[in-house]
């Protein structure tokens, strides 16, 4: 999976590899599949809570004194 982030740190865009097959393949079972890596919920979750912080510069940023 590749992960680019935008220069000003405000979106994340994720890509994943991917695989798919012609609908006229010469395997009619495996025709018109479409196979992906998928990002599961428990990473996109550990993303949002830990290293999205980083970017931001975490508990360290003057906003984050309205938190505690």
């Amino acid at each position: 999976m590749e992960y680019d982030v935008a220069k000003d740190n405000s979106t994340v865009t994720v890509r994943s590899p991917m695989m798919r097959t012609p609908t006229d393949y010469y395997i009619s079972a495996a025709a018109g599949f479409h196979y992906c890596k998928v990002l599961s919920p428990f990473n996109a979750l550990e993303w949002m809570m830990v290293d999205s912080l980083f970017a931001k510069d975490g508990l360290a940023s003057p906003t984050a004194e309205v938190f505690l």
